[in-house]
């Protein structure tokens, strides 16, 4: 097909998402030769405007869920099923609940998936649940255009031998995983054996973003790494509900208890395991790549441009020693760049030139132009049906504060960013009749730390003191508070009352010793076990702690270590040190 297509992608392009999905959609948008018009059905029932046969194709973008009604309404599903061009769906989590992803795409009549499952896995995965439909290999994410350019630091100014972030995810995506934050543990156990000097962290306070990130990367001669994507494809997501369960019983478990009691069944059918945007990072700021071996989509060989290092940590001298040859690691990198960078192979450019040549195989002749004064208007339409955050921060801050300080119980909210604006208000009113409190809250601000992890901090807390006094509405769980007096960690697990009492702590008054001396590193609260949400009755609504049930309290953290006597006083009760100096809110 030689003459332009006409695309209209349905897409979350808000500027709240992360940096690689819009790189994602834009780089469609911008690169391709065909008219790629991006469309936002989030939060919209129906358009009036939108007229889907005014386009040849219609693409699914991942940051859409296709299978869930607040993302695609049944109104423009049903317009999708009827529309008789080319439909095509970009799906990155192949991996978890395929039975309802693959039948919401039956129903819709996709005719072909970018997936980045590669084969065995795609035919295992699509094979018997998608028949007929053309699937296309592609990556999670490519060489975004502001690391094209970036100038690499010369080793001889690089002063962290080897620097890693992981996250931690959940047991049932399975043991592939799990290595992201394997590799980092077990690498750092073995470093002070070789003097190596590393700055390596899986806890989610402890990530970096944005140019501080490029920053941190430049400063390390290597990284470490491994592949991405999971080990146990969850078809109807039972996997997750037996993890889920048995956590509710066993909250310490670990990940081989986990593995052994539930997982075992599931683990290894379907494995998923591509390369990680990290490579094309590490590859761009000439740092050196130490990883367990693997494929890696075929991006990257061993010995060629990444150091391999064996699962067992067997060859742990001979890395070392390959990490500290300054000419092998110049070679190593300046091939890798050369190789993944400047070729241009992996660049989003070529990516979606091979997205064209999918849409001109697929497409018959084109309509011609589209009538850009009805896609102008659908785009309006959208505009005043979901207005702009501004404006629903407006209109959220109002019905909050009815329903918040009025406790009118009859509205509900179905924007997110409404539930957030709710639990911001709540936190300011609970700290303004707790003065321990909201001195915290000062003192975030103060500090700099954002409004809004300010506030969701305070918040939690003031959930977690009650917690801990057995004062939530009809609370299922009693709080065990840990400290380990190494790392001068302190944390709080939720615990099921029917598990049992949990063990005596005797350190809740060394973990108040240290934090008077403004020396503990970090508080935690794991929730994981309750479903990660707080039920609240006054006013009716849902928290959520931290992410997927497990917060690091990084603000309150800090003013700890630089106001210690604010936080011991905020903390204490939670401790359960004084019963004196417990604050019973007058809130729920």
């Amino acid at each position: 097909m030689s003459r332009e297509a006409r695309i209209l992608l349905l897409c979350d392009d808000r500027p709240v998402r992360a940096n690689t999905v819009r790189d994602h959609i834009d780089a469609l948008v911008r690169f391709s030769r065909h008219q790629v018009r991006p469309f936002n059905p989030l939060s919209m029932r129906r358009s009036l405007a939108l007229e889907l046969g005014d386009f040849d194709a219609v693409v699914i973008h991942y940051s859409v869920d296709l299978s869930d009604s607040l993302h695609v309404s049944p109104h423009f599903r049903d317009r999708l099923r009827r529309f008789r061009g080319l439909k095509v769906e970009f799906l990155q989590d192949d991996y978890r609940w395929v039975d309802r992803t693959t039948a919401a795409a039956r129903d819709a009549g996709i005719g072909v998936l970018f997936t980045i499952a590669p084969e065995p896995a795609a035919g295992l995965l699509y094979d018997e649940r998608l028949p007929g439909v053309r699937r296309v290999l592609t990556l999670t994410g490519y060489v975004p255009d502001n690391l094209m350019g970036l100038p690499v630091k010369p080793l001889a100014e690089r002063t962290l031998d080897v620097g890693y972030r992981a996250r931690a995810l959940p047991f049932w995506f399975g043991r592939l995983s799990q290595e992201k934050v394997w590799v980092g543990q077990r690498f750092a156990e073995l470093a002070p054996r070789y003097g190596l000097r590393c700055d390596i962290a899986w806890h989610e306070h402890d990530r970096i973003y944005g140019q501080q990130w490029i920053d941190f990367m430049s400063s390390c001669r290597a990284t470490l790494g491994c592949g991405s994507g999971a080990s146990i494809a969850d078809f109807d997501g039972s996997a997750e509900r037996a993890v889920q369960g048995y956590l509710r019983d066993h909250p310490a478990a670990s990940y081989e208890e986990v593995h052994d009691a539930v997982l075992r069944p599931y683990e290894g059918k379907v494995v998923v395991d591509v390369v990680s945007p990290r490579v094309f990072e590490a590859a761009a700021l000439g740092t050196a790549m130490i990883m367990f071996p693997g494929d890696y989509s075929g991006v990257v060989s061993p010995g060629e441009h990444y150091i391999v290092l064996e699962k067992d940590f067997s060859n742990m001298d001979e890395v070392v020693e390959k990490l500290r040859d300054d000419r092998l690691l110049s070679a190593m990198t300046a091939r890798t760049h050369h190789d993944v960078i400047e070729s241009r192979r992996w660049s989003y450019q070529a990516f979606v030139s091979e997205f064209d040549q999918v849409v001109d195989e697929e497409v018959g002749a084109p309509r011609g132009r589209m009538p850009a004064v009805r896609y102008r208007l659908a785009r309006a339409e959208r505009a005043m049906r979901v207005p702009p955050l501004s404006v629903r921060a407006v209109r959220a801050a109002h019905a909050t504060w009815r329903r918040v300080f009025r406790r009118d119980r009859s509205m509900s909210f179905t924007i997110d960013y409404e539930s957030q604006v709710e639990k911001g208000l709540l936190a300011l009113r609970i700290a303004a009749v707790d003065r321990d409190l909201r001195l915290l809250l000062w003192l975030g601000r103060r500090a700099g730390a954002p409004l809004d992890r300010v506030l969701r901090e305070v918040l939690e807390l003031s959930l977690l003191r009650r917690a801990a006094a057995g004062e939530l509405p009809a609370q299922s769980f009693r709080l065990h508070a840990g400290f380990d007096a190494a790392t001068k960690a302190l944390s709080f697990v939720s615990v099921p009352v029917d598990v049992g009492a949990p063990p005596k702590d005797n350190h809740a008054q060394a973990a108040l010793d240290v934090l008077r001396a403004g020396e503990l590193s970090s508080i935690d609260w794991d929730h994981r076990a309750m479903g990660g949400l707080i039920h609240l009755d006054r006013p009716a609504m849902e928290v959520g702690i931290g992410f997927q049930g497990l917060e690091s309290f990084t603000v309150l953290a800090g003013i700890g270590r630089a106001t210690p006597a604010a936080l011991a006083r905020a903390l204490g009760p939670a401790l359960s040190i004084s019963k004196t100096d417990r604050v019973t809110d007058s809130v729920g």
